[in-house]
């Protein structure tokens, strides 16, 4: 098979992962001998976006006499430590993961609810299928996608579901940043050195695509789309062999 990302007619992608990817059992496994709770590039990332929470408070207008702190939906949130990790500086954030097990840990681990005795960051979890769930949604301030993309066979269905979470304006448009809900997405970079060039090298992974090709596909779907590395240092080109990258986008393209 091959989807509408990978422009290498040689590349071979996997089909649809049909397996929930139980992050219970694999963090047990894979990580419990690197002393990380979850892959260690993703735990930066996490903390990196976490601090770009703090630069926006800093910069509202009425800081430092008013603390506005963004609503965030997690998507893929697996066993909710980077969730966590963002509650630590957002007023909200959702959790969502298509595997029950996933969201029961989250859930018994993390989930902290608001209430009349003391303020704390309000951070629930939910089972969500992106492919299928009818319900209508809040909107976000922040959304974030660590490592999903590459999981889908369908990644078309990641943006339309991205797309029901944006922000509106009461004309029902997309607004102009700063106003807009800021998209961040990350993936693997088959540029890098580390990875396969002619089918995946996760096990877990439909695809892998280069920058280039990420940044094409990203850009028919979002007006503003912008290229950094993984800890948020710096914003790098399509020819970066950086891996994973991390992609800020804004204003969906209706």
């Amino acid at each position: 098979m091959n989807n509408n990302i990978i422009k290498d007619p040689n590349y071979k992608c996997r089909e649809e992962f049909k397996e929930k990817i139980d992050m219970v059992s694999r963090a047990h496994g894979r990580f419990k001998d690197t002393g990380w709770a979850m892959p260690k590039d993703q735990f930066k990332m996490y903390h990196a976006l976490r601090n770009t929470f703090m630069e926006t408070v800093k910069a509202h207008p009425q800081y430092p006499k008013f603390i506005w702190k963004p609503k965030v939906c997690d998507m893929g949130c697996g066993l909710g430590i980077g969730s966590n990790i963002l509650s630590q500086e957002a007023d909200f954030v959702w959790g969502i993961d298509n595997n029950e097990e996933n969201i029961r840990w989250a859930t018994q681990m993390y989930e902290r609810q608001k209430n009349n005795i003391y303020w704390s960051p309000q951070l629930t979890f939910d089972v969500v299928d992106i492919y299928k769930d009818p319900r209508e949604f809040m909107t976000f301030d922040v959304i974030t996608a660590i490592e999903i993309i590459e999981h889908l066979a369908e990644p078309e269905a990641l943006m339309t579901f991205i797309k029901r979470l944006c922000k509106k304006d009461k004309h029902g448009n997309f607004p102009e940043p700063p106003q807009s809900t800021i998209v961040w997405i990350s993936t693997p970079n088959r540029n890098s050195d580390k990875i396969q060039k002619d089918t995946p090298r996760n096990e877990h992974h439909v695809f892998e695509a280069n920058v280039g090709e990420m940044y094409e596909f990203l850009t028919k779907y979002f007006k503003y789309v912008v290229l950094y590395d993984y800890e948020l240092n710096s914003q790098i080109d399509l020819n970066a062999k950086n891996t994973p990258v991390i992609f800020k986008c804004e204003t969906p393209i209706i």
